[in-house]
């Protein structure tokens, strides 16, 4: 198996919910509650992020790999 960070984050958000045991009739619901949590993830980040900064200024958390997926959710 790859390691996190030679994946793409919509791979790893697949992998965790394969590996959940959801059944296949409901991972495409697994799936879209991943990603939601991700979000939600993403935007606590950015408030955080804009919140110490001394400007009030911060860019978006890049999701560039699998590791950043399974650091958030």
């Amino acid at each position: 198996m790859s390691n996190a960070l030679g994946i793409s984050p919509a791979v790893m958000i697949n992998r965790m919910a394969d590996q959940s045991g959801t059944t296949q009739a409901a991972s495409l619901a697994k799936v879209a509650e991943l990603r939601m949590q991700l979000m939600t993830a993403v935007d606590e980040e950015r408030v955080e992020a804009v919140q110490a900064s001394p400007t009030r200024e911060a860019s978006a958390l890049p999701l560039s790999s699998g590791a950043v997926v399974d650091r958030l959710i």
